[in-house]
């Protein structure tokens, strides 16, 4: 029992020590709950965005497939709440981009940890080391990319709005 405990501490502690790993997961991870915690204090996470969230949350964990071969084992995640932010902007709604930043990579980090878990389960592997694929590939990984992405894009968009004079509602 100590030798398992002991075991998973070990293979814990070298995911999170790998470089990638926290460049790509731990930093950004500490960043998201960070914004998404100081703007929830000041009150602009309405529940339509709750909602709007919880609704991409379940289609980007609908849409994740599986791609396995002899050589290469990869989960592709398409990110529902970056095509939200931009649905929202289309109808003129205002959403920040580090709150869409925040938002998004919450939203690809959970499908990880969930598929990756449900990965080990259905293919009875040992759970306790069913994160290690979890932002594997660094600053190549979806869940890095895609929420600079994404923030980038709803900074550009709402900016071009405030240069053409477009009001943006608050959700």
């Amino acid at each position: 029992m100590a030798e398992e405990f002991v075991y998973t501490y070990l293979a814990l502690w070298r995911y999170v020590s790998n470089p990638a790993v926290q460049l790509a997961v731990i930093l950004p991870g500490i960043v998201s709950v960070a914004i998404y915690w100081i703007y929830r204090r000041a009150g602009k996470v309405s529940f339509q965005l709750q909602l709007l969230w919880s609704v991409a949350l379940a289609l980007t964990f609908f849409f994740a497939r599986w791609e396995q071969s002899d050589e290469v084992q990869r989960l592709y995640i398409y990110s529902g709440f970056s095509v939200a932010c931009l649905v929202l902007l289309y109808f003129r709604v205002y959403i920040s981009p580090a709150l869409a930043y925040a938002l998004t990579f919450l939203s690809l980090w959970w499908v990880d940890i969930t598929h990756a878990l449900c990965q080990a389960v259905l293919c009875k592997w040992d759970l306790e080391r069913s994160y290690i694929g979890v932002g594997g590939a660094g600053v190549f990984d979806t869940l890095f990319v895609v929420p600079l992405l994404t923030a980038c894009l709803v900074a550009i968009v709402s900016a071009q709005f405030r240069r053409q004079g477009v009001a943006l509602r608050e959700i």
